[in-house]
């Protein structure tokens, strides 16, 4: 009982519910409704505080040494940084030899994990072992970020941020930091689906962030969603107007904006174990699950790599990230969050959000993007690389092909790691000889 009069008086006490209630005025039911969904919203997923935390665990397993570090943002959340410096496999090498970085960042209720769940075909593990030092960033909110300095993850407070902040303060922390530990000027960088769309945000707002990247190789990225087909995004699209009369946000923005989406929980726990184990009948739920969202009639996925997958995902987000999302659906444009007329005038000076200046993006971007993805329509990326100074696409040779391939096909070693590592190469041997010459 105490617990729930706690989660009222946190819900009471935000600013989304004062200013919903003030729209709602006398109509007492449908606020006390809006209150019930809000508190469940605090609970939902029986979350687990600590999570699943393998990526430490896994990298291990496969012999190679894993070190774990914390970065702290300008705005004081607190973010775990996997690194993997070294190659069981490379033993002989000069260890004084200075190591391009490679820094990868996961998407949207991902983690870290998502890059080395393969031994074999694992993007990450390949270039550790040809030499590169390789970091594994997460964003906050996420299984492994779930601090701040002041903020407890329990309240609303924590969850009141969406990929815009991820970009400006998560992803540039992250990137400063490790520079600064391997006293490189620049890395090469990989990003999946919401990791792409955080680079942008970073590259476009704080340009002078151009400078300390290398090569840019971006899978399923994520900036227009004009032709998106998610089936849960037109929905939600349909209850989404950008700012209401009263000038105040859409209904949806402001009953689920600001709390915890999808934690790691002890019924995803169960889910796993008897659902996605090898030797369950119902295995074909696991594989139905990415399909729904990812796009149907994949025959890439790498079934043996499901259990792995299950165990970690989904690692957790703020609602506030899909809603920004859903606002992109709902414009067509990419801009920044609308908070509503009264807040985007205190914020930004002008009733809408800004666009993102995307011609501030100077670096050159590789985007790989395919015919089957939900979340990263043909269309889409293809509008985005015609408003990028320079801009390369790969599109995926098959039709099948959906948003997770990219990360866990059987074939992802043949059509886009061997890809993306051709590049890093190139690049580093032509640095090499105009630093030797």
């Amino acid at each position: 009982m105490l617990h729930v009069c706690c989660l009222i008086v946190e819900v009471f006490n935000t600013q989304q519910t004062k200013l919903y209630a003030k729209m709602l005025g006398k109509d007492r039911n449908f606020f006390l409704y809006f209150l019930i969904i809000k508190i469940i919203l605090m609970n939902i997923g029986d979350q687990m505080a600590n999570g699943l935390k393998v990526t430490a665990k896994l990298i291990s397993i496969h012999s190679y040494p894993v070190e774990e570090h914390t970065v702290q943002t300008d705005d004081d959340y607190i973010l775990t940084v996997y690194r993997i410096p070294d190659s069981p496999k490379l033993k002989n090498v000069n260890s004084s030899y200075e190591k391009p970085v490679v820094f990868f960042q996961h998407g949207i209720l991902c983690s870290s994990d998502d890059w080395i769940l393969s031994e074999s075909s694992s993007l990450a593990f390949m270039l550790v072992d040809m030499g590169y030092d390789v970091w594994l960033g997460n964003a906050r909110g996420n299984t492994y970020s779930r601090q701040h300095k002041h903020k407890h993850p329990d309240s609303s407070d924590f969850w009141n941020f969406s990929w815009h902040e991820i970009g400006i303060y998560d992803l540039a922390a992250m990137l400063d930091y490790a520079l600064d530990e391997t006293k490189a000027s620049s890395v090469h960088f990989v990003a999946h689906s919401q990791g792409t769309t955080t680079f942008f945000v970073l590259m476009s707002t704080m340009p002078w962030y151009n400078e300390k990247v290398r090569t840019v190789h971006l899978l399923a990225p994520v900036a227009f969603l004009k032709d998106h087909s998610f089936i849960l995004s037109k929905v939600g699209g349909l209850f989404l107007t950008t700012v209401d009369f009263l000038g105040y946000p859409s209904f949806l923005s402001m009953m689920l904006g600001g709390f915890e989406l999808l934690p790691a929980s002890s019924a995803q726990r169960l889910f796993c174990d008897y659902i996605c184990s090898e030797n369950s009948s119902l295995r074909f739920l696991c594989s139905s699950i990415l399909h729904f969202i990812g796009g149907w009639g994949t025959r890439h996925l790498n079934q043996t790599l499901l259990p792995h997958v299950c165990e970690t995902h989904p690692a957790g987000a703020s609602t506030t990230q899909i809603i920004h999302y859903l606002q992109l659906y709902s414009s067509g444009d990419f801009k920044q969050y609308d908070y509503g007329i009264d807040i985007n005038l205190k914020k930004y000076n002008q009733e809408t959000p800004p666009h993102y200046e995307l011609k501030n993006i100077k670096t050159c971007v590789d985007m790989y993007y395919s015919d089957n993805d939900y979340m990263s329509a043909v269309k889409d990326v293809e509008y985005l690389a015609r408003l990028l100074p320079c801009a390369r696409l790969f599109r995926i040779p098959y039709n099948d092909w959906n948003h997770y391939d990219f990360l866990w096909s059987v074939n992802v070693k043949e059509i886009i790691n061997k890809r993306i590592i051709e590049k890093i190469e190139r690049y580093e041997e032509t640095h090499d000889h105009i630093k030797n010459t």
